[in-house]
């Protein structure tokens, strides 16, 4: 157990302010009103979370009416599906990349065709990096890569957070090639 004395001084027992409640979040303990009920947030003077059913649903299946949903909802993406459990996303700056949808999940990818790296340059960007793997394909050009697993249950938002960090990762790899 540590002493106060190693303790900085902030986490020494010197007693706390109480801080007051506001008055509307007083009201509401003193009427007993459910404390997590919109207008509880709103007397509260909390924000009042609004989301619609799509983001706060949680699923483990992933189905095509959902992720094209998904893929809508973000405006700077063209996309079109490939076949059944592909689609070829590309972003206004012209970065191309692949999805594919299984039931419980999915992986995108983004491949650079004609650029050279090699295994060494490959290992360090692993080593350093996480949520999207690089690797050599079979014509040598590089590939970044990340999967998403559905099973135990996420929500679109997770999956759009998720798609946004690998467009992040992409195109730091890009810049890692030229380096």
């Amino acid at each position: 157990m540590t002493s106060d004395k190693t303790l900085p001084a902030s986490h020494t027992n010197v007693p706390r302010r109480r801080k007051a409640l506001p008055l509307g979040l007083a009201l509401v303990l003193l009427t007993g009103a459910p404390l997590l009920s919109p207008t509880a947030l709103a007397a509260a003077g909390e924000p009042v979370p609004s989301a619609s059913p799509q983001q706060i649903e949680v699923f483990d299946v992933m189905t095509t009416t959902r992720l094209e949903r998904i893929l809508r909802s973000f405006t700077d993406v063209k996309w079109r599906e490939l076949d059944n459990n592909a689609y070829l996303i590309e972003l206004t700056d012209g970065l191309k990349m692949r999805l594919v949808k299984r039931d419980k999940s999915l992986m995108l990818a983004a491949g650079w065709g004609g650029q050279r790296m090699t295994l060494n340059r490959i290992n360090e960007w692993n080593r350093a990096k996480r949520f999207a793997k690089a690797y050599l394909d079979n014509d040598n050009d590089p590939v970044l890569e990340s999967d998403y697993e559905l099973t135990g249950g996420v929500t679109e938002q997770n999956v759009k957070e998720w798609m946004k960090t690998f467009v992040y990762f992409a195109k730091e790899f890009q810049k890692y090639m030229q380096e």
